[in-house]
């Protein structure tokens, strides 16, 4: 179980979105680039787990943990991601946003294509977890109370709906919360859920699980090295907690 002096920097909870070599914006990282980081974890005896099981199972004091997530449900985290996941025996833990099983969902031509129900039960089936990550990924703390509950626990009726399990976790749009929505989130029913901070003086409990941001320019295994080190999180943490107490 959880420990609760650990939590905000341990296990490392890795936060990705899409894992491709065409798209240019800076949520993508390179299929080449994944593959190595993925290596490099294992390396350094990183055993990975889902978001689920580290809410539910014990974990031994000084074991490495690493939790792979995904934001979005892009569809390259099948046809990218899931092939190094199975090769390498990883798993992960993918956020989906739950319109896009509607088929009526209105979605721009730019928009990059998601996954689809056939491609997220066979990833399950495998033992990657699915959460969720809203109805239409809108910011939280910008939209009405009863919106923003709909958003929470609708999206999490809708995927069960689709893949016939319970959704354990969930993931915060943006970044964005505060305390009524957290309280929201563990009304609805969800063990756990993530954030990639945005900012200082977010409450620490297994509501606010604390991510790492892995993007484009994290590409170079130093880069990413660096930004994932134990000293690194714990100065950046000390930083916003600095600035909380400043604001």
């Amino acid at each position: 179980m959880i420990d609760e002096n650990l939590r905000h920097e341990w296990p490392l909870i890795l936060a990705y979105h899409s894992i491709s070599d065409w798209r240019a914006d800076p949520v993508a990282v390179p299929v080449d680039s994944f593959e190595s980081q993925m290596r490099w974890l294992q390396r350094h005896a990183y055993r990975s787990i889902t978001l689920k099981q580290f809410l539910n199972e014990s974990i031994r004091p000084g074991e490495r943990i690493v939790i792979l997530t995904f934001d979005d449900g892009f569809a390259d985290n099948y046809t990218q991601t899931f092939p190094i996941l199975k090769r390498l025996g990883m798993t992960a833990t993918i956020f989906f946003i739950s319109n896009y099983f509607n088929p009526g969902y209105s979605v721009s031509e730019d928009d990059p294509p998601r996954l689809s129900r056939s491609q997220i039960l066979e990833m399950q089936a495998y033992g990657i977890e699915f959460g969720s990550h809203t109805c239409s990924h809108r910011a939280l703390t910008r939209i009405s109370e009863e919106e923003r509950w709909d958003e929470i626990s609708r999206s999490r009726q809708d995927i069960e709906a689709q893949i016939g399990t319970a959704v354990a976790t969930f993931s915060y749009p943006k970044g964005q919360l505060d305390d009524q929505t957290i309280q929201m989130v563990e009304r609805a029913g969800y063990q756990g859920a993530v954030v990639t901070p945005t900012r200082s003086g977010i409450p620490l409990s297994r509501y606010t699980l604390r991510r790492v941001g892995i993007y484009q320019h994290n590409n170079k295994p130093l880069a990413f090295q660096l930004k994932i080190h134990p000293l690194a999180r714990r100065f950046q943490r000390l930083m916003r907690d600095r600035r909380s107490l400043m604001a």
